[in-house]
């Protein structure tokens, strides 16, 4: 009798202890997915430019279709204008709300400026002037690469208006 109490308190004490929600999943944890880091402005600003923003693709820009959506894929908020130097956040700074980050690889970063006062999804309207880049090669875009649940860090960009990238096909 003895070993049938002792078994039944060790099965309900488990129990008791074992299980929180009985057979219901775990609360899935939710962190964010993003990334950040800084835009460093040398030389000076032309005082044309009406709009300048940090702009990731998913694809390279091969041909003018290129920069429109679905392949641009985020924008961070308007840089001031004679900033010379922008810290940025994904998660703080998103210009358009509808345009979200997710994990994944994402081809081309980079710094864009128009001198239309008004948003433009043409590529036409905008000049490049700075790449996420590897060692500073700006012919040489680095992908950012964005894990779930992560936030990548140190996505710099430097920006030198007397030494401006190529620029993508159709452009000004």
């Amino acid at each position: 009798m003895k070993k049938i109490i002792l078994t039944v308190s060790i099965i309900l004490l488990l129990l008791i202890n074992g299980c929180d929600k009985g057979i219901e999943p775990a609360d899935e944890i939710t962190t964010p997915t993003g990334f950040k880091g800084k835009v460093t402005f040398s030389e000076n600003w032309n005082n044309n430019i009406k709009r300048t923003h940090l702009v990731v693709f998913k694809k390279p820009i091969n041909k003018d279709e290129d920069f429109f959506p679905p392949n641009l894929t985020f924008v961070i908020d308007s840089i001031p204008k004679g900033t010379s130097q922008f810290n940025y956040n994904s998660l703080e700074n998103n210009y358009i709300e509808s345009f979200s980050i997710g994990q994944g690889e994402y081809s081309y970063v980079v710094v864009a400026q128009s001198n239309s006062p008004e948003l433009s999804l043409l590529r036409k309207d905008w000049v490049v002037i700075g790449v996420y880049c590897e060692n500073g090669d700006q012919t040489k875009p680095k992908k950012l690469i964005i894990d779930a649940g992560k936030i990548s860090e140190n996505i710099n960009i430097d920006v030198n208006f007397n030494n401006p990238p190529p620029q993508p096909p159709g452009g000004m």
